[in-house]
């Protein structure tokens, strides 16, 4: 049987913990087509995205296994990691 869900609840998942839920409730990483990784903070940029909680702990996960570039297709700089976790400490401390 197909599970019912609400119009317009697509729901997005965590490339570190597995977690469905709202976009909102993530962090967008952005891969253009040139080339370009970029957090995507208004989610307005084109091109192949990944979607992160707002917890250290997936963004861990997320690099030990290297499924960030597994699902953007692209090797992903150090730096947006390192971006990535001061996102993440800011959202703890909010």
């Amino acid at each position: 049987m197909k599970k019912k869900r609400e119009k317009g609840a697509f729901l997005r998942q965590c490339v570190g913990c597995g977690r469905r839920a709202h976009k909102s409730e993530f962090i967008r990483i952005a891969a253009t087509a040139d080339g370009i990784v970029a957090i995507d903070e208004k989610s307005s940029l084109g091109g192949r995205g990944a979607y992160l909680c707002k917890d250290e702990a997936c963004l861990k996960k997320a690099v030990k296994n290297g499924r960030m570039s597994k699902t953007l297709r692209i090797n992903v700089p150090d730096e947006i990691y390192e971006n990535l976790k001061i996102t993440a400490d800011k959202n703890v401390n909010e």
